[in-house]
């Protein structure tokens, strides 16, 4: 909720800021995802604009990119809608695109803006047996 007198927080800006949050890039696969992880949904009355959340997504991307890179290091960010949880999430990893920290079968190849549409949409996931999360991937880093 916003302090008396300032904006609310919009969704970019909060997907913005993840590209400053602390990074851990070592070490167990979970303990990065509980670190790097990040639950974001808009703020109350907030209509986002879909073009605009995938630009926040790409600049946070690259943003990033430049922060592995100075590790020297490369790393994954990747970005899906958690139904469940009714908001869009996005985490940073070690590992490759095809071995993240899932436990339900991982498109990795999806669309940054079929992710996004989903979550402004309010998608629904299908049935348990044919679900396949779509997640956004990027290679960051070297």
């Amino acid at each position: 909720m916003a302090r008396s007198g300032t904006a609310p927080v919009t969704l970019t800006k909060w997907i913005r800021e993840v590209a400053d949050e602390p990074l851990l890039l070592t070490g167990d696969l979970l303990a990065q995802a509980e670190e790097n992880t990040w639950s974001l949904g808009r703020a109350k009355g907030e209509t986002p604009v879909a073009a605009e959340v995938v630009a926040a997504f790409e600049e946070t991307a690259r943003r990033l990119g430049e922060r592995v890179t100075a590790m020297e290091r490369t790393a994954t960010f990747y970005v899906w809608y958690d139904v469940q949880a009714g908001h869009l999430k996005c985490s940073t990893s070690s590992a490759k695109k095809d071995a993240l920290p899932f436990a339900a079968e991982v498109d990795p190849d999806a669309t940054l803006a079929a992710v996004v549409g989903g979550y402004l949409a309010g998608a629904s996931p299908g049935t348990d047996e044919d679900f396949v999360l779509p997640v956004w991937t990027a290679e960051v880093g070297l």
